[in-house]
């Protein structure tokens, strides 16, 4: 899991909904940092399913040489040429090659090409596309077992722009819901979205992803996360008896 002491929300406590809630800014923070890492744990999934993953990978690169002075520095620049797009996923796809886009971004321009009209969005961004065994699998991760509602209708919003852009194609499209064991427990708040829906145990043994393993190591950071808590819940009590 991710570490809730690394949790870094730029914005004053004061601003915070914690804060009109406690009126206190260190117990406000705590929740607030406990709100950013559960959020953020989502992403951390993505990096150990890619960690894990045993396909070729294809995804942008980075370096920190600029490409004005050719110097070393801490800024991180884009390697020209290596961001993925969706003719080289249609390139994979018709060479027969197993392999795993993760993040990839779907431009205006792209989807246009393809009779896809985005309107006001500069692109479409999905949580990895693989293709398996002459398959394409376009997903979207989610370390839990439901979207808001919102999102629910955004996610199925995109997955109806970018069928046309398949259709022609072996695909498959994936609501991952990683935690959730029984598929039928989702809380995914329609029944359209739920016919995308799988369990992360079971998109585990499509593409052969340690799915236990995975898990496991994730939850290596739950002691520290709760020894945290603990320090800041005591230091918390501390000062309220001190101060009532």
């Amino acid at each position: 899991m991710a570490l809730i002491e690394n949790a870094n929300v730029d914005r004053p406590i004061e601003t915070s909904g914690y804060y009109r809630l406690t009126g206190d800014k260190k117990i406000a923070k705590v929740l607030r940092d406990c709100h950013s890492t559960v959020i953020s744990n989502g992403t951390e999934l993505e990096k150990y399913i890619e960690k894990y993953c045993p396909l070729p990978i294809y995804k942008t690169e980075w370096t920190h040489i600029s490409p004005k002075t050719g110097k070393v520095g801490k800024q991180k620049y884009k390697v020209p040429n290596t961001t993925p797009t969706l003719s080289d996923v249609f390139e994979k796809y018709h060479n027969a090659e197993n392999c795993f886009f993760p993040k990839i971004k779907i431009s205006r321009e792209e989807l246009k090409s393809h009779g896809v009209d985005l309107k006001n969005k500069k692109n479409i961004e999905l949580d990895g596309v693989w293709i398996y065994n002459n398959i394409i699998y376009v997903t979207e991760i989610k370390d839990g077992s439901n979207f808001d509602s919102k999102k629910t209708d955004g996610e199925i919003i995109m997955f109806k722009k970018i069928k046309p852009i398949f259709e022609s194609l072996n695909y498959q499209i994936n609501i991952v819901l990683w935690n959730i064991e029984d598929i039928d427990d989702n809380e995914l708040g329609s029944l359209e979205s739920a016919e995308y829906a799988i369990n992360g145990s079971d998109f585990s043994k499509i593409f052969e992803l340690p799915f236990d393993e995975i898990n496991e190591e994730r939850a290596q950071d739950q002691k520290s996360n709760v020894e945290h808590l603990i320090n800041q819940m005591r230091e918390i009590i501390n000062e309220y008896e001190t101060n009532n």
